[in-house]
């Protein structure tokens, strides 16, 4: 059909072309069109078939075109409608009604679009006013996702909120939407009270809701998971939390908040007194066991978790009675040490507790000499190992103390004391000790480092207890004194220092001088031909230690010097008598702490009749080891059968 639809019929004379005559001929069509069906109420989201009919006279075109109130095609807001065929389309509704929420689809003939064919589609809403899932149980810091079925208008939101909260909290959980239906819900870190929360979800007159059932599987774990220990001593617990963020606990002794002073107590990290934990924290604590022993042994520590407190850890503490005092010790006892410069001087040094099961200590540096000598840097450092640090400068007086306190208890501790060899330093007094009421004087050499030769107070000078004495220093490492009978009267210790000339005087490490009470005891080994074998008798070695303080000498073997050689043999020694005259036997002693910069004095029985008399003599360490050196002494024999020395 042409369009206007008319079309001029004109008629010309063969013989005077300019003679015409026309006539106007008005066309009509005879296309009748229809749609199949003509109404339909379709779900949002949902299909509905269409197809159309075309008649008429002749052969009319049958090319339709499809549309939505309209809109050729449609529209996500009115739904779509697209041809599947030559006379057919399919028509999809909105995902939300309309408004109005009926809409016309519409079938239009190609070859005359004046004919055309309506059909009513009513979109209804498929939603069904739910959520998804309506109960869950999720892990504490973990999430999930929700989802509403809504008839929502355009433009229309959803709200969320947990226990009637907007978006929730950090207590309860939040909640955040992450499209137009949809939401995340993420768990809060610590359980809740009730772990029930509700989800609520609401756009208008809709809403639903969901159940979350909040779980954790969290782990706790206390370490170490169990200790033995003495009544008043403190031993360190800490807790691991797996599946949490929150690493809190909260400690408990026998089911009581941080204990009592009957079961013990929970303490914060090194705190003395003990100062229990404010709240729950991620940090280790001590254990203080009572004074005296529980009447529940053992006893059980517990770490609860903050984030769950039905999630627990324990460990088990046997509390002990005292078996013996607490002590420490630090080794080595005495040391020698550079001065630090671009490259840093260190020594390692160790400590020993005992009498606990908590041998940790903790070291710190200070001056030797109260209220004199270097303070803070100036006496060097020591790290959490005990490795000691040199200052860049020898303090003066020339003695640094490194002391190491217990941590089960910081009322004990022990020090070592430090010379920096930069300054003037005693390493040696010989001798280092001598007995009371002696009727004559004798020299004292003083060895060391940084000396200044001289004599008569151009030189270095020696001080006894603190006043200078008449000092000879041959060399720059040894000066000399001499201590009279009056010096020497009474049992005492003095101390002797090194004392360089300038201004201020150079003062070296005071090192001590000992006098012993006199002692005139002796024990007799008598031997008979019945009994030629005595055991258990004991040498005495009188070693006060040089530039130090007094230690026990701890000797492993001895045996006898033989061309030069020690032969290490057991206790007692076999030694022969001989036959006429007398001989001298060398023997070998070898222990542990005999310092090669050290002479020691030997002394034996008397002279009673069967006696193995031992030679005093002043000897040197032969092998330079201090951690084990050889000395040796000399046994005299006189004629009569074999007997045995028996040396401990």
């Amino acid at each position: 059909m042409p369009s206007p639809p008319t079309v001029t019929v004109t008629a010309s004379s063969n013989a005077d072309s300019n003679a015409t005559a026309s006539a106007v001929v008005m066309l009509t069509g005879g296309i009748a069109i229809g749609i199949s069906p003509t109404s339909a109420t379709v779900s949002t989201g949902a299909g509905q078939a269409f197809t159309a009919s075309i008649a008429g006279a002749g052969a009319p075109l049958n090319a339709v075109t499809w549309s939505a109130n309209g809109v050729i095609g449609g529209n996500s807001t009115l739904g779509t409608i697209v041809s599947n065929g030559a006379a057919s389309a399919l028509y999809v509704a909105p995902t939300v009604p309309p408004s109005p929420s009926t809409v016309s689809v519409t079938v239009t003939s190609v070859a005359d679009p004046s004919k055309s064919a309506t059909a009513s589609v009513t979109i209804t809403c498929s939603a069904t006013n739910t959520i998804s899932s309506p109960a869950a149980t999720v892990s504490l810091a973990q999430t999930q996702t929700f989802s509403v079925s809504f008839c929502l208008a355009a433009g229309a939101t959803i709200a969320w909120d947990v226990n009637g909260i907007p978006s929730g909290n950090l207590a309860i959980g939040t909640i955040a939407p992450s499209s137009v239906n949809t939401a995340v819900y993420t768990a809060p870190t610590n359980l809740p009270t009730p772990s029930t929360v509700v989800i609520h979800a609401a756009s208008g007159t809709f809403n639903a809701s969901a159940s979350v059932t909040l779980v954790s599987n969290i782990t706790v774990t206390v370490s170490p998971s169990s200790a033995t220990i003495q009544v008043g001593q403190r031993t360190s617990f800490g807790a691991t939390l797996t599946n949490t963020s929150d690493t809190a606990v909260s400690w408990f002794v026998n089911g009581a908040a941080n204990g009592n002073p009957a079961a013990g107590q929970i303490c914060q990290s090194g705190s003395n007194p003990c100062i229990a934990p404010a709240g729950p924290n991620s940090s280790s604590i001590d254990y203080l066991a009572p004074a005296t022993a529980p009447t529940v042994d053992p006893v059980t520590i517990t770490a609860a978790s903050h984030a769950d407190s039905s999630k627990i850890g324990t460990a088990i503490v046997s509390v002990t009675g005292v078996s013996g005092p607490l002590s420490v010790s630090v080794s080595p006892f005495y040391a020698f040490v550079p001065h630090s410069t671009s490259t840093l001087s260190n020594l390692q040094f160790f400590a020993a507790v005992t009498g606990s099961s908590n041998t940790d200590v903790t070291w710190s540096v200070q001056s030797a000499i109260a209220g004199q000598g270097c303070g803070g840097a100036a006496c060097g450092s020591v790290d959490a190992n005990g490795v000691f640090t040199a200052p860049t400068v020898a303090p003066l007086p020339n003695a640094i103390s490194i002391v190491a306190t217990s941590v089960a208890d910081n009322t004990r501790s022990a020090s070592a004391t430090i010379a920096i060899t930069s300054g003037p330093t005693i390493e040696v007094i010989l001798p280092s000790s001598a007995m009371a009421g002696a009727i004559e004087g004798f020299p004292v050499s003083v060895q060391g480092l940084n000396l200044v030769p001289g004599s008569a107070g151009t030189g270095s000078a020696i001080l006894l207890n603190g006043v200078a004495r008449p000092t000879t220093c041959s060399t720059a490492t040894t000066c000399a004194m001499v201590l009279t009978p009056a010096d020497l009267q009474t049992a005492a210790t003095f101390t002797l220092q090194i004392s360089n000339p300038g201004a201020p005087a150079l003062l070296s490490n005071p090192v001590p001088f000992v006098i012993l009470p006199f002692d005139v005891s002796e024990d007799i080994i008598a031997l008979t031909s019945a009994q030629p074998i005595v055991s258990n008798k004991s040498i005495t070695v009188i070693e006060p230690t040089t530039a130090a303080i007094s230690v026990p000498l701890d000797v492993d073997f001895d045996g006898l010097l033989t061309n030069g050689t020690c032969e290490v043999e057991g206790t007692p020694l076999t030694v022969t008598r001989p036959a006429s005259g007398s001989q001298t036997v060398s023997l070998c002693i070898h222990g542990n702490g005999l310092d090669p910069t050290m002479t020691f004095a030997f002394t034996g029985p008397g002279a009673a009749p069967g006696d193995i008399p031992v030679t005093a003599s002043a000897i040197a360490a032969f092998f330079p080891t201090p951690s084990s050196s050889i000395c040796r002494f000399r046994a005299q024999l006189f004629p009569a059968s074999a007997r045995f020395l028996s040396l401990r």
